[in-house]
């Protein structure tokens, strides 16, 4: 089962629940994109994510829910439902960026109206989840037979910006950079190509 909304009461009954222990040799890395956003009252902000299954078994990582301490924020309204839940074998590696307009990557907060320049939010994200012998279930944690248990957490900070002002992870912008820099090249060849009326070209 997946649970994109947890509350914290939830969440502590699901930490404190008799559960498998880790093998030997499972382990992840859960990275934010950015770690702090910022964005003006009545804004949506978001994060994007890498989450590694650097495992040295056999076992999956089944990543089944998302806690976050924005769930008790007042000042905006939090989203959850954008997370892919993914489930890695050892070695792979999922990244996403923030993209508000496919509503992918980990988590996205709307800011209320109003809210004041300069307030903050900052916390952490939770992954649950559980790793699983796909000999057995490799959705082990998704299907409920092995309890979910907290597997990583990441530090976050989203901050109201004056307006207009917006800071979330962009696609990367080298190769527009390196296009419009051989166009400008191409432009300025083709010009001192040019032979002005009247001259004759000489070699």
């Amino acid at each position: 089962m997946r649970h994109c909304l947890l509350a914290p009461i939830l969440a502590a009954c699901v930490i404190l629940a008799a559960t498998p222990a880790r093998a030997d040799g499972d382990s992840l890395t859960f990275n934010l994109i950015p770690a702090d956003v910022s964005g003006p009252a009545g804004s949506t902000v978001g994060w994007g994510f890498t989450i590694t299954n650097t495992s040295t078994t056999s076992d999956y990582l089944d990543i089944s829910g998302i806690d976050s301490d924005l769930f008790s924020a007042t000042d905006g309204t939090p989203d959850a439902s954008i997370f892919p839940f993914p489930n890695l074998a050892p070695g792979q590696s999922l990244t996403q960026l923030y993209d508000p307009a496919d509503q992918l990557g980990l988590f996205q907060f709307t800011w209320n109206a109003g809210v004041a320049v300069g307030t903050t939010e900052s916390g952490q994200f939770r992954l649950l989840g559980a790793f699983c012998d796909p000999t057995v279930d490799q959705f082990c944690a998704e299907d409920g037979s092995v309890v979910s248990t907290v597997l990583a957490t990441a530090s976050y900070a989203a901050t109201v910006s004056p307006s207009g002002v917006v800071t979330t992870p962009e696609p990367d912008s080298l190769p527009l950079m390196l296009a419009g820099a051989a166009l400008l090249g191409l432009m300025m060849k083709t010009t001192g190509n040019k032979i002005a009326p009247g001259h004759s070209e000489i070699n």
